[in-house]
């Protein structure tokens, strides 16, 4: 079909019909309502604050439980903090420094007797109560844990 000044576009023709559906469904198509892309992280839990709770060695012959407690610094998802416990495998003053990301809170820890270089913690946040794992990487000692809450 050839196009004058003067033709007219007929939609009764196929191919002009499937040209025009096509160009309003990509135009419809530019604007969704729908949800795309990667799923938001979750929301950064807020740990900042006085903890207290318990210390629970590995050491379970020569050590037993006793009081914890642990102070946290949080600027968005950066924690600080230290950690400490009085029983008779304690630790006095523990710095730590890491992250928490959901409620998955996790960092470096170094401090005397037991956490020298690259010393870890890890645990997770369940509403007001904190369970964070203790461990020397440098002699493969397992510090225990701690459970805490506010």
């Amino acid at each position: 079909m050839k196009l004058t000044t003067h033709s007219r576009i007929r939609l009764s023709d196929p191919w002009t019909l499937a040209t025009v559906l096509a160009i309003a469904f990509a135009a419809g198509c530019d604007s969704s309502d729908s949800v795309t892309g990667a799923a938001a992280p979750p929301p950064t839990a807020n740990v900042a604050g006085t903890w207290t709770g318990t210390y629970v060695p590995d050491d379970f012959v020569g050590c037993e439980s006793g009081p914890a407690q642990a102070t946290f610094q949080q600027e968005g998802s950066i924690v600080t903090g230290i950690l400490s416990s009085t029983s008779d495998c304690g630790f006095p003053s523990v710095s730590f420094q890491g992250t928490i990301r959901g409620n998955t809170l996790e960092g470096t820890i170094t401090g005397e007797p037991f956490f020298v270089e690259t010393s870890i913690a890890s645990g997770m946040l369940s509403g007001s109560t904190l369970h964070l794992g203790l461990a020397n990487t440098v002699y493969a000692y397992s510090g225990g844990s701690m459970r805490l809450h506010r």
